[in-house]
Parts: structure tokens; C-alpha cells; sequence
């Protein structure tokens, strides 16, 4: 189940993306401020469709997201990483390639 933090900011927000004004930037601020860590896959999942593919960084919100997701225990989630031409897809294949992890190696 996707934590209430998760569900307000993407009710709110299509996508995290440099072009948010700063009333915008503050409220997405308080909500990823808010998540409850560890993330489950859910949250993951929905967090992940908030990461633009152009790779926008909103102002250093998507860098958070990353890290938020990274510490979860059900990451990574390699059927959520297929699409190449994603910029945030391809940031989190080569940090987990870099860490040691491949798609063939189970997650425990």
C-alpha cells in the first residue's frame, strides 16, 4: 500500500521538473520530507513515475527521490528499470552496475 506522503505528492504533481515554481518546490519539499523510510515497492514504484526522462533534477527533489529509494530494502526493482531512453532509469542502472548488482543477482 502506498503511504499517504507518496499519494499527495503524486496527486499533485505529474512529474518533478525544474519548471515548478517555488510554492511548488516547497510543498513537494514537505512531502518527500515527510515519506516514511524504509519505502516499500509500491511507494518505489510510484515515486519512480514522478522522475522525469529528460532527467530533470527539480531543483536537487529528484536526487532525493533517488536516495530515498535506494535505501529501501525492496530495491532494486529490475522491472522497473527497462526503459533506456529514461535519463533517471539509466542513473539508477549504472549507480547499481557500479555497486555490484546485476538484474540476474536476487534481491534479498
Amino acid at each position: 500500500m502506498v503511504q499517504e506522503a507518496v499519494s499527495k505528492l503524486s496527486a499533485h504533481f505529474a512529474q518533478l521538473t525544474d519548471s515548478m515554481i517555488a510554492e511548488q518546490l516547497f510543498a513537494a519539499t514537505g512531502y518527500i520530507d515527510a515519506l516514511t523510510h524504509p519505502l516499500d515497492s509500491a511507494d518505489i514504484a510510484m515515486l519512480l513515475s514522478l522522475m522525469p526522462a529528460s532527467g530533470d533534477t527539480a531543483a536537487g527533489l529528484n536526487w532525493s527521490l533517488l536516495h530515498a529509494i535506494e535505501a529501501s530494502p525492496d530495491w532494486p526493482m529490475w522491472e522497473l528499470l527497462d526503459d533506456e531512453n529514461h535519463e533517471w532509469i539509466r542513473i539508477f542502472r549504472i549507480r547499481l552496475r557500479n555497486a555490484g548488482f546485476t538484474p540476474s543477482d536476487e534481491h534479498n
